[in-house]
């Protein structure tokens, strides 16, 4: 072992004591040659002999090389890294590590399988000439009648470049050229020629654009060459759209046939001037269509319409007839007060807990934002945050078993909102997806056994809320044992485990926290409904009287706002033809979600309801009457108390 340090650290006291390396002088044509002798120390570079620092040798069938020898005639250095123990020679970005006596080495930091070990020679590194070859890209040529071993590659400037588009239309697109000619050794560029290097290509067909480079030394590059294929000039778009009729009374709708061309199919924006679904007033309309393709050409069509005395249809009853399914219309909110209230009757018979977690709604430090003791059967929960700390954070839910047994916890519906910067987003999304995960009917057993803990519905643990983003999630969970429910807050990268010990309970700030029971209301509307505007309140603490519940941290009763949480099952058994069902906030802006009739309708589709003027669709009746079934929870973040209406769409 003594023997072979001593042969290491002479090798690398050889290397740091040689003079650096006097470079062969370039092939004039760029393309290089080495013939080495075997069983001689030989090595002929361009024509020029040089004396290698030992024999070219082959042991076990593999050919060695000294190391220094190779490296100071392919341009490159040699030097050894402590650290590592290995010997690098380096040609240009190219890096090839070698340790002594290992097989393995290392290419651009890869560790790869080489063909035999390299070794110490008299303090000279001998390594096999094959991985040297293919590593730098050398054409390695054997000639065993000649004993010889030829070396080829080019050290010959490379003109590359690329073209801004490849397939431009004649006299309209302008090309750009982006040099990318670059040489091994970092040579300067000096000259350059190029063919059909056009920065408009006047006629269609296809081109060859070659370029060539020269270096300082006077070396040409290969052509390097990019195939243009130019295309006949663009033609521009055909605006066209096509009407039933020239005629229309007050209040009919207009369907509009867009019926716009291009020749390669690629309008990419459509505009309309003055088009309405309907006109309220009569005279001449004129509505204009601009279309524009992806290449910026344009095109414009106008048609002239006549709008008769004749009314078909109010603005109102035009809106009620025509407003698309999660869309908004105006109203007179002051006037819906008017409308006549439904007594309807709700009962809650089935046993269901909610757990609410709004309070301390903004995240300002690390903790336990709430805790529920004693759960068990059907369990939801709505937890609601913004991130008001300067860094990440994330929300756990840890449930523990407090019993005996191991505890069974099915992990039924969730809906996740956001995180996202606005809360009505947030608020929306959450119940929007709670709904559809409801009818799913997909759920996951979790297995907690005596006194232990774990996270459930990781989903909401696995999103990371930055500054200022706001999150909600509802989620459902049956547990056949007592289980505590912790709603904890930490910075993101936290184990929370390791951080639960020390995190304080939060305490309330005036937002809805607490333990509710009975928070599923079943209603059923047998009378009809579409005959005059009618309206169901919901929220509003006396026709719908808010749950009633305890702070199990404080220890004092308190009551959802809002019943936040609470599931409503709307059954309406006789709504009339022609009637629309729309929501109406009452407390300010509302941003929601509704199942009606299986399908989740979000109000509205693209935005909010942002006062008691505005309401959304939320179904409409055709000619027969129907039945109807709604089900809702109030959305987080937004204002309670929100009427359902029932308009007739003519009076």
């Amino acid at each position: 072992m003594n023997h072979i340090i001593r042969k290491v650290t002479l090798a690398v006291l050889i290397l740091l004591m040689a003079p650096a390396p006097i470079f062969a002088e370039p092939s004039p044509t760029g393309q290089e040659l080495i013939i080495l002798k075997r069983g001689t120390n030989v090595i002929i570079h361009n024509g020029v002999k040089v004396a290698a620092a030992q024999p070219l040798v082959v042991k076990k069938g593999v050919t060695y090389i000294a190391a220094k020898s190779i490296a100071k005639e392919l341009y490159g250095t040699i030097t050894y890294e402590a650290a590592s123990k290995q010997y690098i020679i380096q040609q240009d970005a190219t890096k090839l590590g070698f340790v002594v006596n290992d097989r393995h080495y290392r290419l651009n930091g890869v560790k790869k399988t080489g063909i035999g070990a390299p070794y110490l020679e008299k303090g000279t590194l001998m390594v096999p000439l094959k991985t040297v070859a293919n590593s730098f890209g050398i054409e390695l040529t054997d000639v065993p009648s000649a004993k010889r071993i030829e070396l080829n590659w080019s050290m010959k400037p490379v003109a590359k470049f690329s073209v801004s588009d490849t397939n431009p239309y004649a006299t309209q697109t302008e090309i750009a050229y982006k040099d990318e000619a670059f040489h091994p050794r970092g040579y300067a560029i000096v000259e350059e020629k190029w063919e059909n290097q056009y920065a408009i290509f006047d006629k269609q067909g296809s081109y060859t654009v070659t370029r060539r480079v020269k270096d300082e030394k006077g070396v040409w590059s290969d052509p390097y060459s990019v195939v243009v294929n130019v295309k006949p000039p663009n033609e521009p778009p055909t605006a066209m759209f096509a009407l039933l009729k020239g005629a229309y009374k007050i209040g009919e709708y207009i369907a509009y046939s867009d019926r716009s061309t291009d020749d390669e199919n690629a309008i990419a924006s459509r505009a309309w001037t003055n088009k309405q679904d309907g006109f309220f007033q009569p005279g001449e309309k004129t509505i204009t269509l601009r279309v524009t393709d992806v290449h910026g050409a344009t095109s414009e069509y106008s048609k002239t319409i006549t709008i008769l005395d004749e009314i078909a249809y109010t603005k109102t009853e035009f809106d009620l007839l025509h407003t698309p399914i999660g869309a908004k219309l105006t109203l007179d909110g002051a006037g819906v007060l008017e409308y006549r209230m439904l007594d309807y009757r709700f009962t809650d018979g089935s046993q269901s807990t909610l757990v609410v977690d709004d309070s301390p709604e903004s995240i300002v430090e690390e903790g336990i934002y709430y805790e529920a003791d004693h759960l068990s059967g059907y369990v939801r929960f709505l937890v609601h945050k913004q991130n008001k700390r300067s860094t990440p954070a994330k929300i756990y839910v840890i449930a523990t078993n407090t019993s005996a047994a191991t505890a069974n916890v099915t992990m039924g519906p969730i809906g996740i909102g956001g995180p996202h910067r606005y809360v009505y987003v947030a608020g929306k999304a959450s119940v929007g997806k709670y709904l559809e995960a409801r009818k799913s009917g997909q759920s996951s057993l979790l297995t907690i056994p005596a006194g232990e803990s774990r996270i459930v519905f990781p989903e909401i643990s696995a999103k990371t809320l930055e500054p200022g983003q706001v999150f909600s999630s509802y989620a459902d969970l049956n547990s056949d044992q007592p289980i505590k429910l912790r709603f904890v807050a930490v910075d993101a990268g936290k184990d929370v485990f390791s951080s639960l010990p020390s995190l304080a309970v939060m305490q309330a700030n005036g937002h809805i926290r607490g333990t509710f029971e009975r928070a599923f209301r079943t209603i059923e509307v047998d009378e009809p409904l579409g005959d005059q505007r009618a309206r169901m309140l919901f929220g509003d603490n006396m026709i719908d009287p808010w749950l009633k519940g305890v702070d199990q941290v404080g220890g004092y009763s308190t009551y959802d706002d809002g019943n936040y949480g609470v599931v409503y099952s709307i059954r309406l058994n006789h709504v009339l033809p022609n009637t629309v069902i729309a929501i109406n906030p009452r407390g300010g802006f509302y941003a929601g979600a509704f199942d009606v009739n299986g399908k989740v309708i979000y109000t509205t589709t693209n935005t909010v309801l942002n006062n008691s003027n505005e309401a959304s669709v939320l179904h409409r009746t055709g000619l027969d009457p129907e039945t109807v079934t709604i089900t809702f929870t109030p959305a987080p973040g937004s204002n309670l108390p929100i009427n359902l209406l029932f308009l007739p769409i003519k009076e």
